[in-house]
C-alpha cells in the first residue's frame, strides 16, 4: 500500500543533481544538457538513474533515438546464495566517440568491495559515493560488487503487514529494488548528434528485471493487453497465490479505464511477493513508474484491494510537497474501495467500512497538511474519507462533470511538487467546469477545512451515494447458511461437520445457501449444485434490492466414494463409504427367574463408535435357537436399546419337576452379549389332581421296585 519516493524516481525526484566528471559542471538529471562545447567539437553529459517502459523480455531499457550514438549500461543481477545479498555487474558499451564516461554507483555501500575491470576510482568523490572513471581503453569496461539487498520499514496502521521486510533476499530467491546508477560522459563529434545514455537491466538465470524491482529466482509470467496498456504478472514458484492472475488483470484493467487522469504507462509489472518464510512490512508496494508488488495473500477486488490501490499509484505521476502528500494514499484507497463497489465486487457496507476508518481517533483530528500531527496514518484513514467526499461533492455540484479525478488529472500535470494549496487550487478549478463560481469557491473552502483543521467528515449513506456516484449494482451473494449442510436419511437429519462431510451409502447431502443482494438495484441469480463438476440441481431467481431468500438442495449418494461438491461458491468435500457394524455391549433381563414356557424381556444395548452412520441386524437366541430379530440403525457414536419378548422352558424340562438355567444371547454382526435366566419347572400332576406318578408311571414304579427285591433276594443265597 506504499509508494516509494526514492531519489532515482523520475516521477519522485526531479531535482537531483550529479556532477558531471570532466568539467565539474552540474546538470539536471531529468534531461541531459549539451553545456560547454569547445572547438573540438567536445560535449559533456549527465545522468542519474531516469525511468523507461518495459522493453519486451525479462529487462527493461532507457533508449535513445534510433539514429544516434548510444552507450550502453547493461546491470545484470545474480543470486549469490547468501541470504540479504544479490551480485550485481553493471557493463558499459561505448561507442567510439566517447572519449569519457564516469560511472556513480548510487546502490553500493560505502563499504562495498568493487571488481573493476577498465574503471578507476575517482579521486575527491564525496565521502560515502563510489564514483568509477572509464580508462579511456577497454573495450568491454564492468564493476562487479555485491548489494545489500535486505531494506526494512516500519510501516502502522491499516495497511501495515505483519513484518519489517519492503525488499529481500532469502538466499533462495529475491525480490529487490533495482539498483541506481548516475553516469556522466565527454564524446566529439557534435555535427553528428548526441551520444545518449541506454540503460538494461536483465536477471543472470531465472528471473525478471524490471524498471526498478526484480525478482530473481524460479516463476511463472503472466501477460495481458487491456485498456491500453500491457500488463506482466510475475508469480515466483515459492508464492502461493490466492488471487487468480485472471482476477488481478481485471482489477487493473478495470482501474485503468476508470481512472481518466492521463497518460498511461505502456507496461505495469507486478510480482506476487512470497509469504511463507518472510514477514513483509507492507501489504504491497509500488516504486518507479510501472513497478509493483503485493502479497501473495492479497485477493483482488475487495474493497480493500491492495492490488487496486498499488495500481492507482503508477497513475499517480506528481510529485508531493509534505503538505500535499496525504492526497497520495487518500485517493488510492478511496478509488480502490469505490472501483470495489462499481463493479459489484463489493457492496455498500464493505465500502462504507472502508471509509468510515477516518471517523476514528486518532487519525480523525490529525491536520492532512501538516504531517507533523499524524500519529498513525491518517492519509490512509481520514485521508481516504476526505477524497471520497471530495469526489462526491463535486460529482454532485457538477451533475458528473467533474470528480476527483479531474483533480488528480491537474496534478499529474504539474512541473512542481504539488502543495496542499496546489490541491485546493485543481479542486476550485475543477468544480468551476460544471459549476458556477461561487459553488466551487464553496466546495474549495470545504475541502480547505478538512484538509488544514482537525475537522473530519463524516460517512454519508447509500441514498447520498447514489445521488453522486449513481445507483450501486446488484451485488447478489451467495453463503451456506450456519445449518447450511446437513446429513439426512434413515440414520440421521442434522449438520454435520465439513472437513470433510462424512456419509454412508443411501444418506444425502442437504445444504441451503442464502441468496443476498446488497447492492443498490434488482438482481438475477443463478444458483447450482454440482457434483465431481456435473450441475445436478439449480435455482434462479430475482432479489431486490436489500432481499435475502434461501435456496435448499439435496442429493442422494449411491456408491461409495470422494466427491467435490460445490453449491454458491463453497466446495465441500464428500467422503461417501459403506455404514459401520453396531456393537452389542450388553443384555439385561427383566426378570432372573420364570416358570417354564414363560416370556422374559430381553434387552440389549446397542453402540456405534464410529465416525459414520451404523447398520446391521442382531438375533435374540434361547439356547442356541433365534427366536426374534431387530434392524439397528444408529448415527455416528450414538447408543442404543433394543428390546423383545421371548419365551424360555417351552420345551420341557427335568423329569419330576426342579429348575434349570437358559441363556438367552443377543448376537450382531461382529460380537455378541449374554445373560441367563432361572427357569422353573413344577413336578407331574397325578390322575386324581394330587401331585404324585400317574398309572403308567406307577407300573413302571412297581417294576423296578420288583426287579430290585429280585436282586436282593440272590446275593442273599
Amino acid at each position: 500500500m506504499t509508494r516509494a519516493e526514492s531519489v532515482a524516481d523520475g516521477r519522485a525526484v526531479v531535482a537531483f543533481l550529479v556532477v558531471a566528471a570532466v568539467i565539474g559542471l552540474t546538470v539536471a538529471a531529468a534531461a541531459p544538457l549539451t553545456v560547454g562545447a569547445s572547438s573540438a567539437d567536445a560535449e559533456t553529459h549527465s545522468s542519474v538513474e531516469s525511468f523507461a517502459a518495459t522493453a519486451d523480455g525479462d529487462s527493461v531499457a532507457q533508449t535513445a533515438d534510433d539514429d544516434a550514438d548510444v552507450i550502453r549500461l547493461r546491470t545484470e543481477l545474480s543470486q549469490t546464495g547468501t541470504p540479504g545479498t544479490v551480485a550485481v555487474t553493471t557493463r558499459a558499451e561505448l561507442p567510439d566517440r566517447v572519449t569519457e564516461l564516469e560511472v556513480t554507483l548510487l546502490s553500493a555501500s560505502p563499504d562495498a568491495e568493487v571488481e573493476a575491470t577498465g574503471f578507476d576510482p575517482v579521486d575527491g568523490a564525496d565521502p560515502g559515493e563510489s564514483v568509477w572513471a572509464w580508462d579511456g581503453e577497454t573495450a568491454d569496461p564492468s564493476l562487479r560488487y555485491v548489494l545489500n539487498a535486505n531494506q526494512t520499514v516500519e510501516q502502522p496502521g491499516p495497511f501495515a503487514g505483519e513484518g519489517a521486510y519492503r525488499f529481500v533476499a532469502t538466499g533462495e530467491w529475491a525480490l529487490v529494488q533495482t539498483p541506481r546508477l548516475g553516469a556522466g560522459w565527454t564524446y566529439t563529434g557534435q555535427r553528428e548528434g548526441q551520444v545518449r545514455l541506454e540503460r538494461e537491466r536483465v536477471v543472470d538465470g531465472p528471473g525478471v528485471a524490471s524498471q526498478s524491482m526484480a525478482f530473481l529466482g524460479e516463476h511463472e509470467a503472466y501477460t495481458r493487453e487491456a485498456a491500453g496498456q500491457r500488463y506482466r504478472l510475475i508469480v515466483p514458484a515459492a508464492a502461493t497465490l490466492v488471487a487468480a492472475p485472471d482476477e488481478v488483470f481485471d482489477v487493473f484493467a478495470d482501474a485503468s479505464v476508470a481512472l481518466p487522469v492521463g497518460a498511461r504507462d505502456e507496461t505495469v509489472v507486478a510480482f506476487a511477493a512470497p509469504t511463507g518464510e518472510v514477514s513483509w512490512g507492507v501489504r504491497g508496494l509500488q516504486t518507479g513508474e510501472m513497478d509493483l508488488w503485493v502479497r501473495d495473500v492479497e485477493p483482488a477486488g475487495t474493497a480493500a484491494d491492495v492490488w487496486t490501490h498499488e495500481y492507482v499509484h503508477t497513475r499517480q505521476a506528481y510529485r508531493a510537497a509534505p503538505s500535499g502528500r496525504w492526497i497520495t494514499e487518500a485517493s488510492a484507497t478511496h478509488y480502490a474501495a469505490l472501483f470495489a463497489l462499481s463493479r459489484g465486487a463489493a457492496d455498500f457496507p464493505s465500502f462504507e467500512r472502508t471509509l468510515a476508518r477516518g471517523e476514528r481517533e486518532p487519525d480523525a483530528s490529525a491536520v492532512l497538511a501538516d504531517p507533523t500531527t499524524w500519529r498513525g496514518n491518517p492519509d490512509y484513514t481520514k485521508g481516504a474519507l476526505v477524497a471520497g467526499e471530495i469526489d462526491r461533492r463535486l460529482r454532485t455540484a457538477t451533475d458528473g462533470a467533474a470528480s476527483l479525478a479531474t483533480v488528480v488529472r491537474e496534478l499529474n500535470e504539474a512541473d512542481e511538487p504539488i502543495t496542499n494549496e496546489a490541491i485546493l487550487n485543481a479542486i476550485e478549478a475543477a468544480a468551476a467546469e460544471g459549476t458556477d463560481d461561487a459553488t466551487a469557491a464553496e466546495i474549495r473552502a470545504e475541502a480547505e477545512r478538512l484538509t488544514t483543521t482537525r475537522e473530519s467528515p463524516e460517512m454519508w449513506d447509500r441514498a447520498a451515494h447514489a445521488a453522486a456516484f449513481g445507483e450501486t449494482p446488484a451485488q447478489v451473494g451467495y453463503a451456506l447458511t450456519d445449518d447450511g449442510v446437513r446429513a439426512t436419511g434413515e440414520y440421521r437429519n442434522r449438520t454435520v461437520s465439513r472437513a470433510p462431510v462424512e456419509l454412508v451409502v443411501g444418506e444425502s447431502l442437504a445444504t441451503a445457501v442464502a441468496v443476498s443482494n446488497t447492492g443498490g438495484a434488482t438482481g438475477s441469480y443463478d444458483l447450482s449444485l454440482a457434483v465431481d463438476g456435473e450441475t445436478v440441481a439449480s435455482r434462479s431467481g430475482t432479489l431486490a434490492a436489500g432481499d435475502e431468500r434461501v435456496e435448499r438442495f439435496e442429493h442422494t449418494f449411491d456408491a461409495v466414494g470422494d466427491y467435490e461438491v460445490r453449491v454458491g461458491g463453497e466446495v465441500v468435500a464428500v467422503s461417501v463409504t459403506e455404514p459401520a457394524e453396531p456393537l452389542v455391549r450388553g443384555v439385561s433381563v427383566n426378570r432372573e427367574r420364570v416358570d417354564a414356557g414363560g416370556r422374559v424381556v430381553a434387552t440389549a444395548t446397542v453402540e456405534n463408535d464410529a465416525g459414520v452412520p451404523a447398520a446391521g441386524d442382531v438375533d435374540f437366541r434361547v439356547d442356541g435357537e433365534t427366536v426374534a430379530t431387530g434392524a439397528i440403525r444408529l448415527d455416528a457414536g450414538e447408543t442404543t436399546t433394543i428390546a423383545r419378548s421371548v419365551r424360555v422352558g417351552a420345551d420341557g424340562g427335568p423329569i419330576g419337576g426342579g429348575s434349570e438355567n437358559a441363556t438367552i444371547r443377543v448376537v450382531g454382526p461382529v460380537d455378541e452379549a449374554s445373560a441367563t435366566v432361572t427357569v422353573t419347572y413344577e413336578a407331574p400332576i397325578s390322575s386324581d389332581g394330587t401331585p404324585g406318578f400317574g398309572a403308567i408311571a406307577a407300573l413302571v414304579a412297581v417294576f423296578a421296585v420288583a426287579g430290585a427285591l429280585g436282586r436282593e433276594r440272590r446275593r442273599e443265597r
